[in-house]
């Protein structure tokens, strides 16, 4: 009998995200919430801009030389970072309305220090394909490819297939492309990128290219404003729900009170709680109501998913100590588990809490945790969630952040409502969190179990679950795609924790502040006197559009 063997290629080693599985339902439901943006796609001129470059590129060149649309994609790329760049040094200096987040700024900026010097500036120095200290971006067809091909599919402003560049749709993005072509200097664009030599002037000359300039081309304009808020409802449902997460963005930032700013933060903690940062009720239309209700719990399962994560820092931590000396050996999971939980610090933790049982710590909370509307509050989940995640560094003390993050969970569990579904309107499925064991389901129901336990038995568990299901989540990651992301692994000499750095418990980013500067960008948010992001005219007239 003939054997063929082989090398086996090992694993490719990767620090990872998400152990847990914890943030895949946070990334389903602001996937729901917000379609069509993502935590890539920070600019709406991007949108127009890319459309637009293909078509251009069309109307001047044939369509027989791949090489000579990628080098001329590649530098009106770059020509187009530089001119927003160069439009913010020579008006207000507000990065946020010219160049923040576009393509290839970091190695594009500096090069403006040279042309300030009378030097001339080479495009295909920077859009060069080789591998160079000054290439602009690794992938071909740079932003495009890497950020923005996606979504413009899907909202049906350029096609998918990779058989041809005609990549713009001819229904919508052909349409948006002449818009835009009838508000920018579009010859004088393609005269730069063919010459391949820029000078500071060139980019003062194309200053309507700039990302702040949607608002000066009014067929463009009109058309983003049309696909982001689906006026036509070309999108179906998706199109309704973004139009909801925006026009919830817009109430908030009309409503918020003198001194308070419209960032993540603050949104979290308004819709979680249906409350202004002073406590006052945030009062919205009652077309918005079910949508901030889905973002509540987005953050109830995002603060669920800290407290879990912290969970498992702690575990790791214990089990990597700092001296050879003071490690100790398990041989299981639950051997290490019920060492931790009988230790001195878990000891500790508990007699502070001053509770015997789970159930006796949650009636606690019931009694004494800060009203919903408070969250503003150090003791509030809000807050004990930041706190978890500001207060996480190596070697750190883990008694207040074991303290925390029993709080976090146990106030969790005393403000749900039993009656309510945890994923109740959302597009979450029992299949869908068939690979994340620990979710606001399980969580309900396992903490019905721990409400007769001491809490020392509930630590115990806590640390079981945590462990088992990062061994599991990794062990489907290096299914899938080879990349080991495990911190641990069991060995003949026990438990063993796996790399130097141990994970820090983090947040999701839920297309919040790209929702924003996009909404920035439209002219429907603006700076005010001081520097509060504040509402336009232009945005209120939309928002109570969206809110009907």
């Amino acid at each position: 009998m003939k054997l063929t063997t082989s090398w086996l290629k090992p694993p490719y080693a990767s620090s990872g995200i998400d152990h847990l599985g914890t943030q895949a339902p946070c990334v389903m439901i602001y996937g729901q919430l917000l379609p069509g943006i993502t935590n890539v796609t920070d600019r709406a001129r991007y949108y127009s801009f890319y459309p637009w470059l293909v078509w251009s590129y069309d109307q001047r060149y044939a369509k027989d030389d791949y090489l000579h649309f990628l080098e001329r994609f590649r530098r009106a790329d770059c020509l187009f970072t530089l001119i927003a760049e160069r439009h913010a040094q020579v008006t207000d200096h507000i990065n946020e309305r010219h160049g923040v987040a576009m393509v290839g700024r970091a190695k594009l900026v500096p090069s403006l220090a040279s042309l300030k010097a009378g030097k001339e500036l080479r495009l295909s120095l920077y859009a060069t394909t080789e591998e160079t200290s000054q290439r602009y971006f690794m992938n071909r067809l740079g932003g495009l490819s890497q950020y923005y091909a996606g979504t413009l599919a899907e909202l049906q402003l350029m096609e998918s297939s990779g058989r041809s560049w005609t990549f713009y749709s001819s229904q919508y993005g052909a349409p948006l492309a002449q818009n835009v072509d009838a508000s920018v200097p579009g010859e004088r664009f393609w005269e730069v990128v063919e010459n391949d030599s820029v000078m500071l002037d060139d980019l003062d000359e194309l200053s309507a290219f700039c990302a702040c300039n949607i608002s000066g081309s009014q067929g463009e304009h009109q058309q983003l404003i049309d696909i982001f808020f689906d006026t036509d409802n070309r999108y179906s449902e998706e199109g309704t729900q973004r139009r909801r997460s925006l026009g919830l963005i817009q109430q908030l930032a009309a409503s918020l009170p003198n001194g308070w700013d419209l960032t993540e933060e603050v949104f979290r903690g308004c819709v979680y709680s249906l409350s202004l940062p002073d406590s006052e009720a945030w009062g919205i239309p009652d077309a918005l109501q079910s949508t901030r209700a889905h973002w509540a719990v987005y953050v109830r399962n995002d603060l669920m998913s800290v407290a879990f994560q912290t969970i498992l820092s702690i575990s790791l931590q214990e089990l990597q100590p700092q001296y050879a000396a003071q490690r100790r050996v398990f041989q299981s999971v639950e051997a290490f588990a019920d060492w931790f939980a009988g230790s001195a610090t878990v000891a500790g933790v508990l007699s502070d809490l001053g509770a015997s049982s789970f159930g006796d710590l949650v009636a606690s909370s019931r009694a004494n945790a800060p009203a919903l509307t408070d969250w503003t509050n150090d003791a509030h989940e809000v807050q004990l969630g930041w706190q978890l995640i500001g207060g996480w560094q190596p070697g750190v003390d883990i008694a207040p952040l074991l303290s925390q993050s029993l709080s976090l969970l146990a106030t969790l569990i005393a403000r749900d409502n039993p009656g309510q579904q945890p994923y109740s309107g959302l597009a979450i499925t029992h299949e869908a969190l068939r690979d994340y064991p620990i979710n606001l389901i399980s969580f309900r129901s396992r903490s019905a179990d721990w409400q007769t336990m001491s809490l020392d038995r509930v630590v115990a568990d806590l640390v079981v679950w945590c462990l088992d299901t990062h061994l599991r989540v990794a062990l489907r990651k290096l299914r899938q795609s080879n990349r080991s992301t495990f911190h641990l692994r069991p060995s003949e000499r026990g438990l063993e924790v796996v790399g130097d750095q141990v994970p820090p418990p983090s947040p999701t980013t839920p297309r919040f502040r790209q929702a924003v500067q996009i909404l920035r960008d439209l002219g429907m948010l603006v700076r005010d006197d001081s520097h509060m992001t504040r509402l336009t005219a232009s945005g209120r007239t939309q928002m109570e559009a969206a809110s009907v």
